[in-house]
């Protein structure tokens, strides 16, 4: 039985194990345990806690600090350099990017005064 499976099982079986007796529990409690793999604390904690949520969970992601083109560009030097760690790579950064100041750069005058601040 797959994560899912068991899930709907849960969903199925938990309002009927709330309402059992003691006796009626524990047949439930087996018959679970056995169809899920669950040890029996565990299946005691899901039976006994809130109510199985139905739906999709929604993914969090944070927004992008910096835009395409400008990732791109730290991208690649990040490659030049030798892919330093993050302490190395923001030391070496400014003076790279102070050079960068032709007018044949890549960055649009946007991204050069976002990469500028601190």
């Amino acid at each position: 039985m797959g994560n899912k499976g068991r899930w709907e099982y849960l969903q199925a079986i938990y309002g009927r194990y709330r309402k059992a007796e003691r006796k009626a529990k524990q047949v439930i409690l087996n018959e679970f345990c056995a169809n899920t793999g669950y040890h029996r604390k565990y299946a005691i904690r899901l039976l006994n806690g809130a109510p199985p949520k139905s739906g999709k969970v929604r993914e969090r992601r944070r927004g992008l600090t910096y835009n395409h083109e400008t990732q791109a560009v730290l991208t690649a030097v990040w490659e030049a350099a030798g892919y330093p760690w993050s302490v190395r790579l923001k030391a070496l950064l400014p003076p790279l990017l102070s050079v960068d100041t032709s007018p044949r750069s890549t960055l649009s005058p946007g991204s050069r005064r976002k990469r500028r601040k601190p």
